[in-house]
């Protein structure tokens, strides 16, 4: 079920007072079947829910064997099964028919897959726990009951964020009592990802889907505006998403691993994909990067391997060449970034318009985010189904008319979405939202508030959630990855 939906809301209310009624050795047994029927919800996952046990059994089995035995040629075999049992189903279901095409063309033969919700989320948990056991970083967990929750607990099971064994596990043995400041700062963050989701988001979709759903329709001010948007809106989603379960799981007494640390404040683009989705460029980093050397090895070699982590972070996302070019982009736009890093900081040494530290924070950060749409555009395209060339090539037209009369790009962005509320929402509560995020995490940062601020904010966000949410309009984007 969508977190966006008022069946979440009642399931999730219901779980919340069954879960701190019951004595505590039941608590993660009933948690263990709210999850479990919380992803049955969606009819193509009462399908496939062989899939998640197969991942859950596995994994746990072979953590078991490779912390038992002290022969190597054991441990990885037992590793290589967990490898091949999370990877073969995340490859067949995900990625078969897009190599499949790749490799035969039009002779492929295409088999009618559908990958169940969650699936890059729960077969990487589950790896990553047995890659930390066969690391030595972690113990095994011997109760299956507690490993089985880790693998599918409902509320970072479709959205992330990814979570780890060695944080979350130990959670789950030491079930909480009910707390007033923990439901109470859970309730206000799943508050706050609503009011990003459903008032902003989802507003700014409207805009952003007419126009790349007509993309060859529409000159280079409109393209340009659509997708500078679609990265403040895909943040919105994406972070409004893990602001849900974080907050979810935080009203249930667990603590999830932070996604995003306010991106849009980076002032260098490798800054901001530290900030960006880090459960996933953690994942990537401690199981691919460093293992294949990361920075401390040949030059030739550490851009190879900076960029083969983009490259598949691509992958992650979709079987399409869009997410495997918008990976490959943003690759390249850091190597490229490592290259001219001397150049650059020689020419802000002598540049007068740097004297100034607000304008120079202004600056790069408008740059930053800039470069990070312009490698968006891909994923858009995959998204919304545009052509990526006719997109970029589509930003170079239009100029001279927007700037010689640009109340006709006013009335028709209107016409498409972009004005009256939605141009309201982004002047007022898109800058409250960024400047709060900037000061950390949004539940410890309205607890220092008085009294006065807090409850105005409550009310706020409540009363823009009411008027201006979209309520199921669309599933988070996220979802579906």
């Amino acid at each position: 079920m969508d977190f966006n939906t008022l069946i979440f809301l009642g399931f999730f209310a219901g779980t919340a007072v069954v879960y701190y009624a019951l004595p505590k050795v039941l608590k993660p047994l009933f948690l263990l079947s709210a999850s479990y029927c919380f992803y049955l919800y969606k009819p193509e996952n009462a399908r496939l829910v062989t899939l998640l046990i197969s991942a859950t059994v596995i994994t746990w089995c072979s953590g078991l064997a490779i912390a038992a035995s002290r022969k190597l040629w054991v441990r990885r075999l037992f590793l290589c099964i967990a490898a091949l049992t999370c990877g073969g189903i995340l490859f067949f279901y995900k990625y078969f028919n897009f190599f499949n095409s790749v490799l035969w063309g039009e002779r492929a033969t295409l088999l009618d897959l559908s990958a169940p919700l969650g699936l890059s989320y729960f077969t990487f948990q589950s790896l990553s726990y047995t890659l930390d056991i066969y690391q030595k970083k972690l113990r095994p967990e011997k109760n299956f009951l507690y490993y089985a929750l880790f693998v599918s607990f409902f509320p970072c099971i479709f959205t992330g964020p990814i979570e780890r064994a060695g944080h979350l596990l130990p959670q789950f043995h030491r079930p909480r009592r009910f707390s007033y400041q923990g439901v109470s700062g859970g309730a206000f963050r799943m508050l706050w990802g609503y009011v990003k989701k459903m008032v902003i988001a989802d507003n700014l979709d409207v805009f952003i889907s007419a126009v790349y759903g007509s993309a060859n329709q529409m000159d280079g001010p409109m393209l340009a505006a659509a997708s500078l948007l679609f990265s403040l809106r895909l943040y919105m989603d994406f972070s409004g998403a893990c602001d849900i379960a974080i907050g979810s799981a935080r009203v249930l007494g667990y603590d999830l691993l932070e996604n995003f640390n306010a991106p849009f404040a980076a002032t260098t683009f490798a800054d901001l994909w530290r900030r960006w989705h880090m459960s996933l460029t953690g994942w990537f980093r401690d199981y691919i990067y460093f293992p294949l050397g990361g920075s401390r090895c040949a030059p030739t070699r550490h851009y190879a391997n900076l960029l083969l982590v983009f490259v598949v972070s691509g992958l992650w996302h979709g079987a399409a060449w869009g997410y495997l070019l918008w990976g490959l982009s943003c690759g390249l736009v850091q190597l490229i970034g490592r290259f001219t890093l001397p150049a650059r900081q020689r020419i802000a040494r002598h540049n007068l318009l740097y004297r100034s530290s607000l304008f120079q924070l202004w600056w790069q950060r408008s740059i930053v985010y800039i470069l990070f749409s312009l490698c968006f555009i891909f994923f858009a395209c995959a998204l919304y189904g545009a052509d990526t060339a006719v997109v970029y090539g589509g930003l170079l037209t239009g100029w001279a008319d927007f700037f010689r009369e640009p109340s006709l790009f006013a009335g028709t962005a209107a016409g498409l979405g972009l004005g009256g509320v939605t141009g309201l929402i982004l002047l007022l509560l898109t800058p409250i939202i960024l400047t709060v995020e900037g000061q950390g995490r949004v539940s410890d940062w309205i607890r220092r508030q008085n009294w006065a601020l807090r409850w105005t904010l409550y009310y706020g966000l409540a009363a823009a959630l009411l008027f201006f949410g979209a309520f199921g309009q669309s599933a988070f984007i996220y979802q579906q990855y």
